[in-house]
This record gives structure tokens, sequence and C-alpha cells, in this order.
């Protein structure tokens, strides 16, 4: 399967590579060889250990198990259509006109718009969903419009068939091998893997694609996008601003800029990426969810010296246990139990959303966010001894000066029939300053509130610690 599909392909997908990947996988069990997955993406590889992908049979079981009433959006029956379900094949993603007009439509939304329209549909998934996980998004959106069914029913269903011993490892005699290694380490080789790509010429294969893209694209009249296709990759995103330049501007002082730029947002795109696929290990093939499970296999590849023998050798053994029918003498890591992380937070001071419970705490122990509300306790503590400052200097003004007690009384109380200002000398013994007070002065005081909080709002923003305080 390598070189086997036009990086200008945006509609290939997981269920495409499934059905493309499985036949060949029985097809080397069927010579009596041993396939060997290497990767990669490891959504896609759950998709061949695992029979995880919505199929007609789970859009069928979420159906009776699901109340149409609960299915009805405001302004219409969104109720599943029978027929339609029953001409779904195994690959599930032909679409009807109108399923692929709304996909259509779909993709034409800004992610805040999307996340809005997924509450509306599917709440539960939206609230499991972060709200610029777009591919996410559009995937639960594209599910309810060609079954009419909310994702996270079907889910249910699928955990319902688990429950009951349908959710079986696809190939029973399964293992996994992690090549592990220290985290410093492997920041340390991913930085030098996309130094590697760039001096085999990556930048000219980004070239090549972005100019073949964009020959499609205009045609098309259509907006890059980055959520689809190969521009998911990491190295599109981040070269653009480099990418665009004339040749002339390449050589440039500003291309040359915009060049390191591009090579450091690779290299932290592709850190957090091997970051990513720590974790989604750990929570996807560690966990105990239910499922059976393929054991998982641990080897260090932390020092390249002892290859042979904290890699090498022990994952040959391990595979020829497997071969010999015995139990290989290496423990597999321990699967955790599992517990519904899910938690929907948002950040004020940060500006950031979380829907893992786990990620929040450790946004909220996180220097970046302490050092924030540091700061914006600092600054809502200026402000409330700007407003406490403004209220004292009113009534030191209006109320304690000597001589004013009843005037001020009978002013606030709307006795004073009298429209002229009432003077008061400033050099008076209590050294109280000036005060006139008229009718206009007194109809303002009603508001200072306001007025004392409009002003801090504007010194706040002049001071530049805050848009809203």
């Amino acid at each position: 399967m390598i070189n086997y599909l036009s990086p200008l392909e945006e509609n290939h997908h997981i269920h495409h590579f499934r059905n493309r990947a499985i036949p060949i996988i029985e097809k080397i069990l069927n010579d009596k060889k041993i396939p060997i997955i290497v990767g990669g993406t490891n959504y896609y590889i759950e998709s061949l250990l695992w029979n995880t992908l919505i199929k007609p049979e789970d859009v069928k079981r979420a159906q009776k198990t699901t109340s149409v009433s609960q299915r009805i959006e405001e302004g219409g029956n969104v109720d599943v259509d029978k027929e339609m379900v029953e001409k779904l094949d195994e690959e599930d993603t032909d679409k009807t006109d109108s399923t692929k007009e709304m996909s259509s439509f779909h993709r034409d939304l800004d992610n805040k718009a999307l996340y809005e329209r997924l509450q509306q549909v599917d709440p539960k998934t939206a609230s499991a969903t972060h709200p610029n996980d777009r591919r996410k998004m559009l995937r639960a959106l594209n599910v309810f419009d060609e079954h009419g069914i909310p994702v996270s029913e079907i889910h249910e269903a699928q955990r319902s068939a688990v429950s009951q011993g349908l959710g079986e490892l696809r190939f029973p005699n399964s293992c996994v091998l992690w090549v592990q290694s220290d985290q410093n380490v492997l920041d340390v080789r991913t930085n030098k893997r996309v130094d590697t790509m760039i001096e085999q010429g990556l930048i000219q294969e980004l070239l090549d694609f972005h100019q073949a893209y964009n020959v499609r694209r205009k045609q098309e009249n259509r907006e890059i996008d980055y959520t689809t296709g190969i521009f998911q990759s990491i190295g599109f995103k981040e070269f653009h601003s480099y990418l665009i330049l004339s040749e002339d501007e390449k050589n440039s002082e500003k291309g040359k800029l915009l060049f390191d730029e591009g090579v450091e947002k690779m290299k932290i795109a592709t850190r957090q990426y091997a970051r990513r696929q720590i974790y989604w290990i750990k929570n996807r093939l560690l966990r105990n969810r239910g499922h059976q499970y393929p054991p998982v296999y641990a080897v260090d590849s932390t020092d390249p010296s002892q290859w042979s023998v904290k890699v090498h050798d022990p994952a040959v053994q391990i595979v020829q246990d497997y071969l010999d029918g015995t139990v290989p003498k290496q423990e597999p890591l321990p699967l955790t139990e599992y517990t519904d992380g899910v938690e929907f937070n948002e950040c004020k001071i940060c500006n950031k959303t979380f829907v893992m419970k786990n990620i929040w705490k450790l946004h909220l122990n996180s220097k970046v966010h302490k050092k924030r509300m540091k700061s914006f306790r600092k600054t809502c503590d200026i402000l409330d001894k700007r407003i406490e400052m403004k209220a004292a200097e009113r009534e030191i003004t209006l109320g304690n000066c000597s001589g004013l007690e009843s005037t001020n009384k009978r002013l606030c109380k709307g006795l004073d029939n009298s429209d002229r200002d009432v003077s008061i000398d400033s050099t008076s013994e209590d050294g109280c300053m000036d005060v006139k007070a008229g009718a206009s002065d007194i109809d303002s005081l009603d508001n200072s509130s306001r007025e004392v909080t409009e002003s801090c709002e504007v010194e706040a923003k002049d001071g530049g610690t805050f848009d809203n305080v």
C-alpha cells in the first residue's frame, strides 16, 4: 500500500484504508506469512484491530434502542430512513445527493458554527468534543446527516454489542510491539528527522504539490482547507507563508526568516504529534474498556548502541513465542481501568477549552495558567483600589466637609429647591476642596458607580493587561 494514492485525493479516509488493507492482510495470512503493520496513525491501526467503525448493523441497533421523539429537531422530523439504512453497504460512505450537499455545506462553516450545529443535533458528542476539533465535528455531523441518528447513540449501540461479546479482535492472535524511548531523546530525534526530511527535498515536494493543488483549487474556486486530504500532514501549514512567496522573495531576508519559522513550527508540530501518539497508545490500547485487547510489549530504544539487546532480540523472541504457541517470557504492559474522563471546561483567563478532565487539571497546575491568574488577580486588586479611591473622593468632596452635612442631605433627598450652585471655599478649616453641586450634578451622582466602572475599564484596556475585566 505504498504510493497507491494521489496526494490530490481529498476524500480518502479511514473506511477506504480499512477496506483496502484487510484483504491484503488476509491474503498474507492465507499464504502462511506474518502481516506486519507499521504505523503511523493509531486511529487507522484501530480500524484493523477491531470492528469499531460505524456499520449498517450499528445503525440498525441504535435505531431500535432510541425513541423517535428523541431525534426530532426544531423544524422537522429527522427519523431514520429505513430504506436508506437497508441500502447501506459495508463501506458506510456512499452518500445520497442531499447528504453530499449537506456535507459540502458543513465544510463551508467555521468551527464556531459547526460546534453550535453539533450541540443542536448531538449534545452528548458536542460535550466531549473540542470546539476546534473540526475533523471530529464534521464526521459527527456527516454521520447524523447520513443516518439521522446522533453518532453518540451509534457508539452506545456499539458498546452494548461489546458487552454482549461482540467486541472481539478482528485478528485474535495479534500483538503490539511498542518501541519506546525517553522523552528528551525522542524530542531530539524528531528534530533531527525534520532536518533530514528537508535535506532530502521536503521543500521541493511541498512546492510541487502546492502548485498542483492550487491549479485545481482555483479551477474549483475554493479556499485552502488544511483540515482535509494531505494538507492535514505536518509541513503544509507550517511552511504556508514561505510557499506562497515568489522566487525572489524566497531568497530575500524575509524569505529566509519565514523558512526558519517554518522549520521551527514543523519541529514543534512533530514533537507534539509524537506526544499525542504516546497518549493515544496509553489511552486506547492500555485502558480496559471492555474490549478484547492485544498484548502490548514495550522495547526500549533510548540508547541506539543497545539496539540489539534491548529492541531487536526481545522483539524477535516475543514473535517467535507467538509462532510457537507459547506464552512470551516478557510480561506485556498492564491494562489500567478505564474511567470516563470527559468533562467540558473553559478557562476564561487563558481563553482555552478542554474536554478531558485530566488535561483540565494539568492546565490548572501549569505555569502559564498560574502566571496569568496571578496577573489577573493583581489587575483586579488595582481596579478595586481605583474604584474605592474614586468613591472615597466623592464621599470626601460631597459628604465630609465642615458645614456641608445638612446641605448634602437636602441635596441627596431632593429637598433643596434651588437650581443654583452651592459653592464652598477650598480654604475652609478642614481643607476640603471646592464643591459645586447643582441639579445636573445631582443627577450625575446616580450614575457614579457606572462612571467609575467604565473609567476603570478604559484604564485597564489602556494598560494592555486584559480586554475585559
